[in-house]
This record gives C-alpha cells, sequence and structure tokens, in this order.
C-alpha cells in the first residue's frame, strides 16, 4: 500500500507491534486513509498504554489483500516502514 488512501468499504485489519511482538489485532472499515486505521486501532486496543509513536502497525486492505508496514513521527505523520 503506497499510497495512504482507502476506500469507505475496504475491510482493513490493523496489526499492532512493540518491539516486533504482535500485541493486537483491529479490523474495521470506513476509513477515508491509513492514519486513521492506524489511530483508531491505538486508540480501541486495550494493549496500548503510550503513545502511537512508540508502535509499528501493520495495515491490510483486506479487499485488495495489500499490505504495509507503518510507524506515526513525532509530528503526527504516518511513514511506510521498509518490509523485513
Amino acid at each position: 500500500m503506497e499510497t495512504n488512501r482507502l476506500q469507505l468499504d475496504d475491510r482493513v485489519k490493523v496489526e499492532i507491534y512493540d518491539e516486533g511482538k504482535l500485541i493486537a489485532i483491529y479490523n474495521g472499515s470506513g476509513f477515508h486513509n491509513v492514519t486513521a486505521a492506524i489511530l483508531s486501532a491505538h486508540e480501541n486496543s486495550d494493549d496500548t498504554d503510550r503513545s502511537a509513536e512508540d508502535y509499528v502497525f501493520r495495515v491490510t486492505d483486506e479487499n485488495t489483500g495489500t499490505s504495509a508496514r507503518y510507524r506515526i513521527n513525532a509530528g503526527g505523520n504516518v511513514k511506510i516502514l521498509p518490509e523485513e
């Protein structure tokens, strides 16, 4: 997912990682972009007790099967990460 766009009807899965360990999975739809999906996953997770900048997120558009890893920088912007 090289763009930050999602369609409102896309089924989105957000995996939240802390130090390389999967700590939560969030499923949803109705997002305009990847940033909205990540922030919603972070805010609705019981397993995130720190700022969103402290986590890595894998966002998957389940309608297309595409996914990418992201991190939120100190300025609040979503940055794509290289695959490991």
